[in-house]
């Protein structure tokens, strides 16, 4: 386990030392609070695009995480004026129906669509603020968002509508976000009705989402949960679920270590590309004629926080995967100049897609930064 540690202090220390502050000092924008969108390799940002507002929660989210664990200074100062930014900018009426979908450079609404997507978002961010401190402000807006999904974009068939336009087809990917907030805003406050809106959605989980026959996540669905037969499947989503079911676990809520188990080991049989460092796809089809398509940093993250679940759960072959996946990483995804940066995308010959470096990113490493960090915690003698 010695290498494995190692690898993990190693990943640990990129991203404190030399991530965080290159994006403290690079992707804020300093008269406003805001945050960019994307970065150049250069370090300026990029503008002249929409900016995401589930990007610009996620980036409140993980400022408040790194102030919380005591990684950066200046942390949470950044994180909480970005979420007046978003408060002021992508609320409108404190949240009445959740959040705006784009934003411009200068912080006027382009797109008004309230994505479901995005509202997840926006309540993982307001469970970091609560836990920061910021609980008026942000408990507010998270409930007042969640009336709205539950007033405005309820389905009769279960779980929410895509957004306020419902289009087709419906996802699994808003509502695996949702269950992720919902758990965060349990941890922060304690309160029961946040965990059991985790559990609807651990239920349709159950019902629709994991086809038990395969062993895989289903993505995309008709109205009523019919899934699409010849729908892609995510391998990144299948751990992504893995380590998700493990965090409900610590909520009190029980579900079958062997549901874990396979969705790691199929994921990785599936999406597994021993032509590119072994690193998994993001895109697979169907248990049939696989593909190896473009592959992008997230999946890997998931990889590794999925594979430290399994190491915890006795797998003998999760510590090598995750050991090997990191070091993968510092030769492709991170071996990038200025450090704190990284490379989204290859194509399926292993030559770099990505032509800037997307702030969304900095969310799935700093969720697996923190999984390692937690992992090296506990192995730590008293």
């Amino acid at each position: 386990m010695t290498g494995l540690q190692s690898s993990l202090e190693r990943f640990r220390h990129w991203f404190v030392a030399d991530s965080l502050p290159f994006w403290a000092k690079h992707g804020v924008e300093a008269d406003t609070g805001g945050f960019y969108e994307a970065l150049n390799y250069d370090g300026t940002p990029s503008t002249g695009r929409p900016r995401r507002v589930r990007t610009l929660f996620r980036q409140v989210h993980t400022f408040t995480q790194a102030g919380l664990l005591g990684w950066l200074d200046g942390a949470d100062p950044i994180a909480a004026r970005g979420f007046d930014y978003l408060l002021t900018h992508a609320c409108p009426e404190d949240g009445a129906r959740g959040c705006v979908f784009h934003l411009g450079d200068d912080g006027r609404v382009l797109d008004e669509r309230r994505d479901l997507y995005d509202q997840a978002f926006l309540l993982l961010a307001c469970a970091s603020r609560i836990k920061a401190g910021d609980g008026a402000r942000a408990k507010s807006l998270a409930d007042n968002t969640i009336a709205f999904l539950d007033r405005e974009l309820a389905s009769p068939h279960g779980g929410w509508l895509e957004s306020d336009r419902k289009e087709l087809p419906r996802r699994q990917n808003p509502h695996m976000h949702l269950f992720e907030a919902f758990m965060a805003l349990h941890r922060a406050t304690g309160e029961k009705g946040y965990l059991d809106y985790a559990d609807k959605i651990y239920d349709l989980f159950c019902s629709a989402f994991y086809g038990a026959a395969n062993s895989i996540v289903r993505e995309n669905f008709a109205e009523d949960w019919k899934p699409r037969e010849d729908d892609p499947i995510e391998p990144g989503h299948m751990l992504e679920w893995v380590w998700l079911l493990n965090a409900y676990e610590a909520c009190g809520r029980r579900t079958p270590l062997d549901m874990r188990k396979r969705l790691y080991t199929n994921a990785l049989a599936f999406g597994a590309d021993p032509g590119f460092h072994g690193l998994i796809d993001n895109v697979a089809a169907p248990v049939v004629n696989k593909i190896h398509g473009a592959k992008r940093l997230w999946p890997q993250t998931e990889y590794l926080r999925a594979s430290l679940v399994m190491v915890k759960h006795g797998s003998s072959d999760a510590p090598a995967y995750a050991q090997k996946l990191i070091a993968d990483l510092f030769e492709t995804y991170l071996a990038v100049e200025p450090t704190g940066l990284w490379i989204d995308e290859f194509d399926s010959d292993g030559e770099p897609l990505a032509r800037d470096v997307p702030a969304s990113i900095l969310y799935h490493l700093f969720e697996a930064v923190a999984e390692a960090n937690a992992f090296l915690k506990a192995r730590v003698p008293s």
